[in-house]
């Protein structure tokens, strides 16, 4: 016998929605994704985008000479003039990254939405497409503090069993990829070592769990609860642990194509398929990002804690380093990007320091709390996605310059050629099944224009 409408998960949905309406669970908090928009110049064209950065002004062309005029002979026909020091610039190359989307309903609801007078009925199916699109943005959100490697979240060695779910302590050193904030729910990991290769952790089961399914995050214990699961993806319980994961062992989400060893990156830039982050674009580290050494003059403004807990000082010396790396006045920096509980323990330094500051706008309600740094009022901004230990303040442009971190990407696009149908069967093994499926993509990435110009504070810790 066919199966109720009703029995199909989709058509539940649709009881649901006739009745009480859904009740979202999960953030659908993607305002970094705003920010993004803002620095977008153009959709992405081609493979790579190739751009040229000015990396020396060629000041050894100017020196001074003796002006005076040597006795009884005029003036001296000795002196040279400085040799010529020219300006440098490099080459560099950025590519695009793809993106891609599922979205699949059941075949027989399909054909009642399309046949249904009430076009309440499509409600389920935009509820769908609308958390899809969430999704993606939180996605986009979290990479862009990434540093293009895909890691989710670096292990320490201490794990735990609860309920036969797996709970692991991530690493909060300064140099750990990921961080707790990109754990997203229900998501799907997969652990290897810092090498790419398979992690020694060993739960005693006869088949080791191949994937990692988010059940849980912790921010304030820097812990992740994580259900195994075996290459079908279904869940394994774990009852004991017999070999932890090795410090340094990381999660990957289970579709990245490209495992690196984190340890031998030539080009952050095209290490894997996942776009170049903050991390690598503000990095004064020596690695190289596009083809540029992220060192020196071409590397970040960052500014070393020492591991120390968070300080007045620490943004002063920050912003300090970047205005005179780029000029005084030739930025404004008007946002500081932290997370929620680096910005609390800011709250409490405004008690002993009135360079940080609460500005109020009565006419229109807003209220925001900041540090002043000469002519700038860098307004902290809050995020879920930024790590616990990292402050970036990229600033905003003066006039006509070029933006200092530019995406180039394209919006969300249906996978269709020609005219046809945006949806069609989901095919297997046997043949075709009962569901719709419609594809979308995009692709883009982040490149930065004057790497010194951002201010980061890195390697702090948070009382």
């Amino acid at each position: 016998m066919a199966a109720a409408i009703s029995s199909l998960a989709l058509g539940k949905l649709l009881q649901t929605m006739f009745s009480n309406g859904v009740r979202y669970q999960l953030s659908r908090d993607h305002r970094d994704w705003d920010m993004i928009k803002q620095w977008k110049v153009s959709d992405a064209k081609g493979r790579a985008l190739d751009y040229l950065l000015q990396t020396s002004g060629g000041p050894a062309a100017i020196q001074y000479r003796n002006a005076n005029q040597t006795a009884g002979s005029g003036f001296s026909s000795s002196a040279t003039f400085p040799a010529a020091q020219r300006v440098t610039t490099q080459e560099l190359e950025a590519e695009y990254k793809e993106i891609d989307m599922t979205i699949e309903i059941d075949y027989n609801l399909w054909k009642r939405l399309q046949k249904s007078p009430d076009r309440r009925y499509f409600d389920s199916l935009a509820l769908e497409m609308q958390s899809k699109m969430d999704m993606a943005k939180r996605r986009d959100c979290a990479d862009l503090y990434g540093s293009g490697s895909g890691v989710v979240g670096t292990c320490s060695a201490t794990n735990a069993v609860s309920g036969g779910n797996v709970v692991f302590t991530l690493s909060s050193s300064n140099t750990a990829e990921g961080h707790v904030g990109f754990f997203e729910k229900n998501d799907i990991l997969v652990l290897k070592t810092a090498a790419g290769g398979t992690s020694a952790f060993d739960s005693n089961l006869a088949t080791e769990p191949a994937y990692w399914l988010v059940v849980n995050r912790d921010r304030r214990n820097n812990t992740v609860t994580l259900q195994g699961l075996d290459s079908t993806l279904t869940a394994v319980t774990v009852a004991s642990i017999t070999t932890p994961t090795t410090a340094g062992d990381v999660f990957y989400r289970y579709g990245q194509p490209t495992i690196p060893n984190l340890s031998s990156i030539s080009d952050w830039g095209f290490a894997t398929e996942v776009k170049t982050g903050l991390e690598s674009l503000s990095a004064n580290d020596g690695r190289t990002v596009n083809g540029l050494v992220m060192s020196g003059f071409t590397g970040g403004s960052r500014f070393d804690a020492g591991a120390v807990n968070i300080d007045l000082s620490h943004y002063e010396s920050a912003l300090n380093d970047a205005k005179i790396a780029v000029g005084e006045g030739a930025y404004s920096y008007k946002r500081g990007i932290m997370a929620p509980e680096t910005h609390s323990s800011f709250v409490e330094s405004r008690e002993t320091d009135r360079r940080f500051a609460t500005m109020e706008d009565a006419k229109r309600g807003t209220k925001v709390f900041g540090y002043q740094h000469r002519q700038d009022f860098v307004e902290s901004y809050v995020t879920e996605y930024c790590p616990k230990n990292r402050i970036y303040m990229i600033p905003e442009v003066k006039g006509n310059q070029n933006k200092v971190i530019e995406y180039y990407g394209s919006d969300y696009e249906t996978v269709k050629v020609n005219d046809s149908s945006e949806f069609m069967l989901k095919t297997s093994s046997n043949g075709y099944e009962r569901k719709v499926q419609t594809f979308m993509e995009a692709y883009g990435n982040f490149i930065v224009n004057h790497p010194a110009a951002i201010a980061v504070i890195h390697n702090f810790t948070i009382a």
